[in-house]
């Protein structure tokens, strides 16, 4: 073989063995659950929030190792709500609503825990009413869907008669700040600790209140159908978002995960992912490591593994792991169910180990 063969022959072989060395994950129960649960978030330091139905209606809750699973106060006269994100301090925001139907009638919420661990239910400041396209209509609620560290409450208002409305800047002090005058022409779906923001194709830094568009991806093949909008869902603190690219041209929705950052642009998360009808679940961390439809991304090591499970010790092969939230230590925050026991599903932690495992069969970058 010649030698330049031979070199690249063993560059290869080395890539795929060192990257092809992964975390192996131990997984622990955090709370049981037996009723219609969804997990909506998590923090880095290990607060899952989100809503399971409680008699008929959705209800709040925060999970945690020491405590595990409890629901979180109705602020008075309502009746429903949901938790849609959580910063490390504990700081839970979301919806509330006094006629059910939480996420069609829900007014933004944050939960603000005291210092003997209960937690303030409070309704912030809102809109009366709003400039639209269809002239000036009034404000009839909303949602807070992102916190960061430094306790920024990103959400949107509701414009009566429709089901949205712009992205607005919350304060549990101030007046509310309307971020569409700012040229943040999108709903927002994360913020990051540099105070960025990402939805739609819009990036937005707070600080500044710069815009940036991301576009769209380029077509997957010269000449091929392209694609007709983009929607950003996670962005971490190096700015690199996950993003859903919507194929154009097609008689329904197909989306295809791709991640976007300032140097490399678009890079689609897996050449392998077949076009999906409708959004996934989307996530990163400080690493750049990506859990997400499409492929869970090992960044440094640059694996990407179909699903957690191929990464549980063998003793918990019994559990069916779904896409969770991957912090910064690399822990997963996510639900699954126990094969072995009827009935039985669960919020998990999976931690990783200092062990590895030899990932045959993954697709290597």
């Amino acid at each position: 073989m010649p030698y330049r063969n031979l070199l690249l022959a063993s560059l290869v072989w080395l890539a795929a063995t060192v990257a092809a060395e992964v975390p192996e994950y131990e997984l622990t129960v955090v709370a049981e659950f037996t009723t219609a649960t969804t997990l909506r978030a998590a923090s880095n330091a290990g607060h899952m929030v989100g809503d399971q139905v409680v008699d008929g209606q959705s209800r709040a809750f925060l999970a945690t190792m020491a405590e595990g699973l409890q629901l979180l106060p109705l602020p008075a006269g309502f009746n429903a709500s949901a938790a849609l994100d959580v910063n490390s301090q504990g700081v839970v925001v979301g919806t509330v609503s006094d006629q059910g139907l939480v996420f069609d009638l829900g007014e933004p919420a944050v939960w603000v825990p005291d210092a003997a661990g209960d937690y303030q239910a409070l309704v912030p400041q809102q809109f009366a009413t709003l400039p639209s396209p269809l002239g000036t209509l009034a404000v009839t609620g909303g949602q807070i869907v992102a916190i960061n560290e430094s306790g920024l409450l990103l959400g949107w208002s509701r414009l009566q008669g429709f089901q949205g409305g712009p992205t607005t800047l919350f304060s549990l002090t101030d007046a509310p700040l309307n971020l569409g005058e700012l040229g943040f022409a999108a709903t927002v779906t994360d913020i990051n600790n540099n105070n960025v923001i990402v939805g739609g194709q819009l990036r937005m830094d707070l600080d500044t209140t710069t815009v940036l568009d991301l576009g769209v991806p380029d077509p997957l093949q010269p000449g091929n159908v392209s694609f007709s909008n983009a929607i950003a869902f996670a962005i971490n603190d190096n700015e690199e978002a996950v993003v859903a690219a919507n194929l154009a041209s097609v008689p329904t929705e197909n989306w295809l995960t791709y991640l976007h950052n300032d140097v490399a642009g678009y890079q689609r998360l897996n050449s392998q992912q077949l076009p999906a009808l409708n959004v996934g679940f989307y996530d990163n961390n400080n690493l750049g490591d990506v859990a997400a439809s499409g492929g869970i991304l090992f960044a440094a090591e640059q694996v990407l593994v179909q699903d957690f499970d191929a990464l549980l010790e063998p003793e918990f092969a019994n559990w069916d792991t779904r896409l969770g939230f991957i912090a910064d230590d690399r822990r997963v925050y996510t639900t699954a169910e126990d094969f072995d026991v009827l009935d039985r599903n669960a919020l998990v932690v999976l931690t990783p180990l200092s062990d590895v495992i030899h990932a045959s069969g993954f697709e290597t970058l």
